[in-house]
């Protein structure tokens, strides 16, 4: 990338700087280390294979899916990654699966984030420390959404999770977030047909729970959907202890 095109990830490292780091006498030093990762900013287009990295990547723009290979090389998404997440070298060293981009994708060089020898960003640090255990919880989650047996659970639960994790990544205004992957990913994800989320989404827009435009999707009644998802905890409060990398404002109750 030209450096005029690293430093437009920027204004993304910076809308996500309040949310990873916890107000603390080191705080400046850690969000000024953030933001300089700049520097550093890679560009992957859509639908390549994430991999050759040995050091820690934070993703600022676009979004990325863990795959399945199955019979006849059919994949399915079993973890979505958007801007504010951590790529982490070794969580999935499995011959059957692969990070790959669904949309164009920036990210920058995480590593200055746990140099020890610095220890200028114990919040950060932390976070991708513990990015395993909250990939765990977002695949137990969607572990419920594939045997939820409804169609509109299955739907509501999905988009109930993007907008908390858009709006813990200061990513989402007003309810409004990116959602720049189509309908026949979310059906893949969900073991679904595109014919059924697709009714399942115009059924939300004429309850007016969620309004939808090229490559963003609001949700108009997120406690409504909440409920719909048929959710025994919230994904918005500190109920959920993994609400963090990435998404949540504080590292202790991120981890």
């Amino acid at each position: 990338m030209q450096i005029h095109q690293q430093r437009a990830e920027l204004p993304n490292l910076e809308r996500l700087v309040d949310r990873l780091v916890s107000s603390s006498i080191d705080a400046d030093s850690e969000k000024a280390t953030i933001r300089s990762l700049w520097r550093t900013a890679r560009h992957s287009p859509a639908n390549t294979i994430q991999g050759g990295t040995t050091t820690p990547r934070l993703i600022t723009s676009g979004w990325a899916g863990w795959m399945r290979y199955g019979d006849a090389g059919r994949r399915q998404i079993f973890l979505f990654l958007m801007p504010g997440d951590f790529i982490v070298p070794g969580l999935f060293q499995l011959e059957c699966c692969d990070l790959v981009s669904l949309t164009p994708l920036r990210t920058v060089d995480a590593g200055p984030l746990v140099d020890g020898e610095t220890g200028l960003t114990p919040c950060t640090a932390a976070m991708i420390a513990g990015t395993g255990r909250y990939y765990q919880l977002l695949l137990l989650d969607h572990l419920t959404r594939l045997t939820a047996g409804c169609t509109t659970r299955s739907v509501a639960h999905l988009l109930v999770e993007f907008h908390a994790r858009s709006m813990r990544s200061g990513a989402c205004s007003g309810g409004r977030f990116s959602l720049p992957i189509g309908q026949r990913v979310l059906a893949s994800a969900l073991g679904r047909s595109t014919v059924q989320v697709n009714k399942i989404i115009h059924q939300f827009q004429s309850q007016d729970l969620i309004a939808v435009g090229y490559d963003w999707l609001e949700l108009r009644d997120p406690e409504k959907l909440h409920e719909m998802a048929g959710m025994t905890h919230s994904l918005l409060g500190p109920s959920r202890p993994a609400a963090g990398l990435g998404i949540g404002g504080r590292v202790a109750a991120a981890y």
